[in-house]
């Protein structure tokens, strides 16, 4: 094990909420406040408007965050080319103010090729294929925006004159911008020029730590030091005994509409005992991971958040 300090954080059920039937925020902010209570380092929430619908991103961390004093406030992941990149730049900006400068911003790009995820861009009348370029251009913008006043700005999908946003993030140098890849190239290239951070639910460990060690040369090439890029993993978990994985696995089925074997092939989930789940953590630590950010395929959260920070204490992981 490495000595350096690991993060662990949770996903907040902002889908689950949609799915229940209940409208029960209390379950949401009761999740957020034992997590901190627990010693988590933070916590996130999904986005998305209609693909797979759910409570929104940002009023979710802006009503924990109210709830909290010391957790971060992340997603994992937020499609930023659903947005205007101004009005999401002051939406950031305000809302790391608001939360004494706690608020990380892990962008995504949707999954290609599916109708629904497609669907959600369209709908805005946004042009779905040009998703990527539209993301990395609202990450320049929104810094620049963060950064400096009086902006103007020439882009392929953005032009405007002399805008300043106020507040700016407190911060320094704007809020801290995680982007989503997998084991694509063009991915880890863009993480190495643009991310201040590095999420993904890639698989296998051993392919987490060659993609890393890719990003570390791809950013030595652009001129970045590497060590200023935060590597992260999104780890899906069903832990404890057999009833508890086949709940898991159910849960997992239902939130994607198709078999477990389809999810647990297409992202990172893994199943076992706590023991077992907390070793396959501890590979992706050993490959580089410094935050793991833990999604809980649970019907009961609030439970299996207990179980989890007891599982980790227990093998001195929870700090």
């Amino acid at each position: 094990m490495s000595n350096r300090q690991i993060n662990f954080g949770i996903l907040l059920p902002t889908r689950e909420a949609i799915m229940s039937g209940c409208a029960d925020p209390s379950s949401l902010y009761h999740i957020a406040e034992r997590a901190e209570a627990l010693g988590f380092h933070s916590v996130w929430v999904g986005d998305s408007l209609t693909a797979r619908p759910r409570i929104d991103a940002l009023t979710t961390l802006a009503a924990v965050g109210a709830r909290t004093q010391r957790v971060r406030l992340g997603t994992a992941i937020f499609l930023a080319a659903l947005r205007n990149p101004i009005l999401l730049a002051y939406q950031l900006a305000s809302l790391d103010w608001m939360t004494s400068g706690r608020v990380d911003l892990g962008v995504g790009y949707g999954r290609p090729k599916e109708p629904v995820s497609e669907h959600e861009f369209e709908i805005l009348g946004l042009n779905p294929s040009a998703r990527m370029k539209m993301s990395e251009e609202i990450v320049q913008v929104m810094r620049r925006l963060w950064r400096e006043n009086d902006v103007s700005y020439e882009g392929k999908f953005t032009r405007f004159e002399h805008v300043t946003i106020e507040p700016k993030p407190t911060q320094p140098g704007g809020v801290p911008i995680w982007l989503a890849s997998n084991n694509v190239e063009p991915g880890l290239k863009r993480v190495a020029r643009l991310a201040d951070a590095w999420i993904n639910n890639i698989k296998s460990p051993e392919v987490f730590g060659e993609c890393w060690q890719k990003i570390r040369a791809y950013a030595a090439d652009a001129g970045r030091d590497s060590n200023s890029i935060h590597p992260g993993i999104y780890f899906t978990l069903a832990a404890g005994g057999k009833e508890a994985i086949v709940e898991g696995q159910q849960f997992l089925a239902q939130y994607y509409n198709r078999s477990y074997e389809a999810v647990a092939n297409a992202m990172l989930c893994v199943t076992g005992s706590w023991d077992e789940v907390i070793d396959w953590m501890e590979k992706y630590i050993e490959a580089g991971a410094h935050t793991i950010v833990l999604r809980f395929a649970a019907n009961n959260q609030l439970a299996t958040l207990e179980a989890c920070a007891e599982a980790l204490n227990r093998r001195g992981l929870l700090q």
